[in-house]
């Protein structure tokens, strides 16, 4: 694989979402997850998010070590609509090499939330503004050029079901569409249009203490999880070369997490099982600590900017 091409996948899979959040829908917490985004808009601060995992040559020796540490902080505008902003740092091993990300902020909109069926929808617009990461002269430059993606977000639990062992569960999904501003570099590689898709199925230790059947204390506050997030290159893909991995082919990682969720803060682990040799060599991991603003300071930071006026009963 080439350096390029390199840089591109392990972008793609160490990359932490934007704006990390969790959800309250109804009787429902959708956590923060590693591999996508919620569906909601919060006041939240992820610090640190990180991740690691081990690349494959096409060859199938082992490839470079690498990492990722970032920070994500979410601002509500209205209670329906929040803007983002993040960065990322990554490093690796074999070869050796450091460099910032370019800077990413998104807005995010909920378009329709139900809070009797758990079920909540919302779209998003992000830009990766180019040029705010390292440099090019650096050993892990980031884009000289801005990308934009345009996402979609769906949430739905099961409290509404009729069964009561189907209560705890719920299902996240995201889509999104990426964008480079820049079709063509000027070595002549091309920028390729990318679709990332993911999901989780999570089943809340939390949801079941609270309305199915209390639970050990040291349970009732996790949300165990199995998720993935897949990218695939949809136009603009650079021709095949022989002995590298194919760049139109799909990457991606599946996985088991937990979640811890606390008064004012969240705790997330995934074990990252690449799905084949270009996407890694062996089983990586992703952590996240994220701060509740909404509860941390509900009448100050973590109130929105605009709420529609308080009705006297």
């Amino acid at each position: 694989m080439s350096r390029k091409a390199y840089l591109a996948a392990a972008a793609m899979l160490l990359g932490i979402p934007p704006a990390l959040a969790h959800t309250i829908v109804g009787n429902r917490v959708f956590p923060v997850t590693l591999t996508i985004d919620d569906p909601g808009v919060n006041d939240e601060l992820a610090l640190p998010a990180f991740a690691y995992m081990a690349t494959s040559n096409p060859d199938g020796t082992p490839g470079a070590l690498t990492y990722a540490l970032s920070w994500e902080y979410a601002k509500t505008i209205t209670p329906d609509f929040a803007l983002s902003i993040g960065n990322q740092f990554d490093w690796q091993k074999n070869p050796s090499a450091s460099g910032w990300t370019n800077i990413e902020t998104q807005g995010k909109y909920v378009l329709y939330q139900n809070a009797e069926h758990e079920f909540i929808l919302a779209t998003a617009l992000s830009v990766e503004w180019g040029g705010t990461g390292s440099p090019q002269s650096s050993s892990l430059p980031a884009d000289p050029f801005s990308t934009i993606t345009q996402k979609a977000f769906v949430g739905k639990g099961f409290g509404d079901a009729p069964i009561d062992w189907l209560r705890p569960f719920a299902v996240t999904g995201e889509m999104d569409l990426a964008i480079p501003t820049v079709a063509v570099n000027p070595d002549q590689s091309l920028n390729p249009t990318v679709l990332t898709y993911g999901a989780s199925l999570q089943y809340s230790l939390l949801y079941e203490n609270s309305f199915v059947h209390q639970l050990p204390e040291f349970f009732n506050k996790l949300i165990p999880a199995f998720e993935g997030v897949f990218s695939a290159p949809l136009a603009n893909i650079n021709p095949s070369v022989p002995g590298e991995f194919s760049p139109s082919e799909t990457t991606g990682v599946v996985g088991p997490s937990l979640y811890y969720i606390g008064q004012t803060y969240e705790v997330g682990l995934m074990a990252q099982v690449p799905i084949n040799a270009a996407s890694g060599r062996h089983v990586g991991a992703m952590a996240v600590l994220d701060f509740f603003l909404d509860d941390i300071a509900p009448t100050t930071l973590g109130k929105p900017l605009f709420s529609p006026p308080t009705r006297n009963p």
